[in-house]
């Protein structure tokens, strides 16, 4: 089948791609790759900081080095990944523009999979997918739609997080359901640390459902309860403020990124050196007026 993959130019976009490729070789891939920012995330200290840990700092120091020193772990980089696997990964900043609908058209995919693109797909590319469209959300519909869904369920005390496939519509995350996977939340644990285990649950979904549709079947889809629909926006800083949850911590962070080095007598060493750019990078990041 030809799958156009749809991911987000950033740390996590490039770890679901790590989880998809490898077992989607049989078939024909393109990927995108967005660049869509959050709102207020500038304006915001806890977005900032977010931003920087999930796209500047990788794509702009932790990535182009390894690409510079060649260096592969069990997690590749963009570059390495498009190079391995013989595909192109390009950037989208316009999915329902005259120009990608012209490429989309003539390239005539299967389906679209989408995960973490943050563009919205009008109906007229969601009509190019001649056996349909799909999102991986990592949060429970039709409870938790919208953005930041994680954070919205830790701050809601919730006991389970989860992350759910679904079939995209003319909507925001209202498509019907095609499997809801959870994982439990943890006292004290950072909000980020949540992101690519939930993905790692949505992705397995998504590659079972790619199986069955590539045998000539049709999934089994829930349409959502429109009374039990919420979607949630971007939060202000003073919904930051009037919790105390732990947004990231370094430590979990460095035990991501280190899945990019190889494993090695130096991976060690070599580490101390990206952590203690990270730090330095980090720490003139949050300053005021930065």
């Amino acid at each position: 089948m030809k799958l156009l993959l749809c991911t987000k130019n950033d740390l996590f976009g490039a770890v679901i791609l790590n989880y998809l490729l490898p077992e989607l070789r049989q078939h024909e891939i393109r990927v995108l790759l967005s660049d869509k920012a959050r709102t207020g995330e500038d304006s915001i200290p806890e977005l900032r900081a977010e931003k920087f840990l999930e796209r500047e700092y990788p794509l702009h120091h932790f990535f182009p080095t390894l690409d510079r020193e060649g260096t592969a772990g069990q997690w590749l980089t963009f570059n390495r990944l498009a190079t391995k696997f013989g595909i192109s990964i390009e950037r989208e900043y316009d999915i329902n523009g005259p120009d990608s609908t012209r490429r989309l058209s003539t390239w005539a995919p299967d389906l679209i999979l989408s995960a973490r693109f943050s563009l919205i797909f009008k109906p007229h590319i969601l009509a190019l997918a001649r056996l349909g469209a799909f999102n991986v959300h990592p949060g429970v519909l039709p409870g938790y739609a919208g953005v930041l869904a994680p954070l919205r369920a830790l701050w809601n005390e919730e006991p389970l997080l989860g992350c759910t496939v679904h079939q995209l519509d003319r909507g925001i995350d209202t498509g019907p359901v095609y499997s809801i996977s959870r994982l439990a939340a943890t006292p004290g644990r950072a909000v980020q640390s949540y992101i690519p285990d939930l993905y790692r649950l949505g992705i397995d979904s998504l590659l079972e459902l790619i199986k069955w549709i590539d045998r000539g079947h049709r999934p089994d889809l829930t349409p959502q309860d429109p009374a039990a629909f919420r979607y949630f926006r971007p939060p202000t800083a003073e919904d930051y403020r009037a919790k105390s949850l732990p947004l990231y911590n370094l430590s979990d962070y460095a035990k991501l990124l280190q899945q990019f080095l190889p494993a090695n007598a130096t991976s060690e060493s070599r580490w101390a050196t990206h952590r203690s750019t990270l730090e330095a990078l980090l720490s003139q990041h949050l300053k005021p007026g930065t």
